[in-house]
Parts: C-alpha cells; structure tokens; sequence
C-alpha cells in the first residue's frame, strides 16, 4: 500500500512540474498577445469610452482597456494551448492504433498480400495509417469543442475530475 502511494504521488507531482511548465508557456504567450492587442485597443476605444464615461471615471479607462486585452489575450492564448493539446494526443493516440491494429492483425495472421510487417520497425505501414487515425481523432476533438461527449462524459467523469483537481492546484494562487 505505501509503495502504491508513493507512486501515486510521485506521478502527481511528476504531472504538476510539466503541467506547471505548459501554464507558465500559455501566460507568456496570454501576455504577448495581450501587449500586442493593447496599442490598437487604446487608439480605438480609449476615446470612445472617455465620451461616454463621466470624467471621474477616466482614469479607470486604461486599466479597462487593459483588463480587457488581457481577457482576449488568455482567451486566445488557452485556445491555442487546447488546440496544440488536441493535436499532439490525436498524433500519439494515431500511432497507438495504428501499432494495435497492426499487431492485433499479425496475432490473427492476417497478412493483406505480404503488407503485414513481423515487427513495426520493418515498415513505414503504422506511420501511414497512423495520420488517418490522428486525423480522424483530431476531427472528433474540433467537432466537440474540445469537450467529452455524452454519453463519454459519464464513463470518463472520474478522469474529468482529476483534470479538475490538477488544474486547481497548478494555477491556484499561494
């Protein structure tokens, strides 16, 4: 039981480090987009807002404007880390089945015409099959918003929660 864990442990903090590392990426990129959005969004609204705002509140406009660049930008910036995600896994999960497929089909002795390889090493057949695999997969991904659908949100919720709680305790402030 201890030695269960201490690997449970282990891994925990082993996806926080990497976890910790992709969050740091996505709020760099959230505040360079942010700094590239806040010259255009001053010349554009700045005034605009000021005409409609009582004077004593013009001093809060920057910091408005600013807050607002910076919600787009973390918008935009957690967008592309999703879609970088979802890409990466369809690629790892393609692969995955392509080599299943193909070992399951040697097990069964399956040959397809002299195709079937004796070891995936041998061919080039697991890559191929595999951007079909990663194509499909990302597909599904895009086409569900990045989102389980019903009825895998159910049998997948225990997994949904763990994400939860990583999450929480890599971005929690101390």
């Amino acid at each position: 039981m201890d030695n269960a864990i201490s690997s449970i442990y282990t891994v925990w903090l082993s996806v926080a480090a990497v976890l910790t590392l992709k969050y740091a990426r996505t709020i760099a990129l959230a505040v360079s987009i942010s700094d590239f959005l806040r010259k255009p969004m001053d010349h554009l609204a700045e005034a605009r807002l000021k005409r409609n705002i009582p004077i004593e509140y013009h001093k809060w406009v920057p910091i408005l404007i600013g807050w607002i660049a910076k919600t787009i930008a973390m918008s935009v910036a957690w967008y592309v880390q999703t879609v970088i995600s979802a890409f990466t896994s369809a690629l790892i999960g393609g692969l995955m089945m392509a080599r299943s497929m193909i070992d399951i089909a040697r097990r069964k002795g399956w040959h397809l015409g002299g195709l079937m390889p004796k070891n995936h090493e041998e061919t080039n057949l697991d890559e191929m099959t595999s951007y079909i695999f990663a194509a499909v997969g990302f597909y599904f991904q895009f086409e569900n918003k990045f989102h389980t659908p019903f009825p895998l949100n159910i049998l997948l919720l225990p997994a949904e929660i763990a994400e939860v709680m990583i999450r929480w305790s890599i971005t929690k402030s101390d």
